[in-house]
């Protein structure tokens, strides 16, 4: 008879290997069958949470999503009977409402497994597992835009000559797989003693998958997220044990060397660039230097505008779940988390989740102990809530993303320490890096 334990363990890698090895896109690219394993996760997810449910208390943050996605739900329901005749008329009241009560049990599952492994000592070892995942999946990108073969074997998922999707059916989900797995790779690169030159010669694998998506979001959040990695050692470097200085010292090494060696290489296939691929890459430059417009957010600023214009009209209770999916006189869905939980369940939705956004990424910076561990955090903030919320409506009931909020909510639960009053407190405090794997 198999241990709880190990059925707990079990139900676990079915769910990660279903979310983080993108099982159902590997089913539909052999089968076109979408969302094959979709009722398994929700299997495992209610056996975890059975087996699960009274271990440890929810934290804080964890209430306040609930609190969102539940008031969201039952606002945006209750508002729907008096504006669904104003609709666009592909949305779908019933699809957005099935999708969010999983995702609360997806993401209590997740949540408990953590924490469980956690206080076992085994929750570095399930972000390495996850790592690995991640990072077979992303670096099916760069082999589909290299190798004739895997790209024909691709095209059923959507992946075309403009923008390069990998097993993902959009390059925009592709490109926040691509942004997570570079966290995480960035983190062992420290973190791991017999892996680390391994996740350091993956860094440029990772870059360049997120390029070949062409996704503006992804290459600025990419950019960002290296960009802090080297900055943040750098103010740590004379505190780091002597371990994490060589290992930081051959990523710079490795990514700067990498730099010289291909910039020929580099500019030989930016001239291969048809022109729609120039065009973003000139466009994700724009953003960067603060230009905001129709033109280079394509079209998601009319969105935003033409949602920000409804939602004045009617700010306290919204217009009802699947309004803003799809605008109603608009093409696109509001391709915006917190206008869409605004522009559909209301005022009191949208403020429980803005408590928990700002509440998290506060507890990331402040609470965590260990630097490293908050590099993590930050990281996952930021694609969780800048890229994908910032940038996409469905963020909410998103498995991958959910899984990196659990992930999130477990490092600030198990790794906090006493709040510093300064910020200069925390560089002379805190070593960047302990020298265990």
């Amino acid at each position: 008879m198999i241990r709880i334990v190990r059925l707990i363990d079990l139900c676990f890698i079915g769910t990660a290997l279903i979310i983080f090895f993108n099982l159902n896109g590997i089913v539909f690219l052999l089968t076109g069958i979408e969302a094959a394993f979709s009722s398994l996760i929700l299997g495992f997810c209610i056996l975890i949470s059975y087996f699960l449910f009274s271990y440890k208390k929810l934290t804080f943050p964890h209430k306040t999503f609930n609190v969102a996605i539940i008031s969201f739900l039952v606002i945006g329901s209750c508002t729907w009977f008096l504006f669904n005749h104003n609709y666009h008329e592909v949305a779908n009241y019933y699809k957005v409402f099935r999708k969010h009560l999983p995702a609360m049990v997806l993401l209590f599952a997740m949540y408990k497994y953590f924490i469980y492994v956690a206080d076992r000592g085994k929750f570095k070892k399930v972000l390495f597992f996850i790592t690995i995942l991640l990072l077979s999946v992303t670096v099916l990108v760069p082999l589909g835009a290299f190798i004739p073969a895997v790209d024909e074997l691709l095209k059923p998922l959507g992946k075309g000559g403009l923008r390069a999707s990998g097993l993902f059916a959009s390059p925009n989900l592709a490109g926040v797989h691509s942004n997570f797995t570079l966290a995480f790779v960035l983190f062992f690169i420290l973190q791991s003693k017999r892996f680390s030159l391994l996740f350091v010669a993956t860094v440029p694998i990772v870059l360049y998958a997120g390029v070949l998506t062409f996704s503006k979001a992804t290459m600025l959040v990419s950019g960002t997220l290296v960009s802090l990695f080297v900055i943040y050692n750098l103010m740590f470097f004379f505190k780091i044990g002597n371990k994490s200085k060589k290992r930081f010292i051959v990523f710079l090494v490795v990514v700067c060397g990498g730099l010289v060696v291909s910039a020929p290489q580099i500019k030989q296939a930016a001239g291969t660039l048809n022109y729609l691929q120039f065009k973003r890459l000139t466009e994700v430059a724009a953003i960067a230097q603060g230009e905001v417009n129709e033109e280079t957010t394509t079209d998601r600023s009319v969105a935003w505008k033409e949602a920000i214009t409804m939602i004045s009209k009617n700010p306290i209770l919204g217009y009802g779940l699947s309004s803003f999916h799809n605008l109603p006189k608009f093409r696109l869905g509001t391709h915006n988390t917190y206008l869409m939980i605004w522009g559909e369940g209301g005022i009191v939705p949208f403020m429980t989740l803005l408590v928990f956004v700002l509440t998290v990424f506060y507890r990331s910076f402040f609470w965590i102990r260990d630097p490293s561990y908050r590099f993590l955090a930050l990281s996952l903030s930021m694609i969780i809530f800048i890229q994908m919320y910032g940038a996409a409506h469905t963020g909410l009931n998103n498995s991958e993303v959910l899984s990196m909020v659990a992930i999130l909510l477990t490092i600030i639960e198990t790794q906090r320490g006493k709040m510093p009053e300064r910020l200069s407190e925390i560089a002379s405090k805190h070593a960047l890096s302990p020298e265990k794997d």
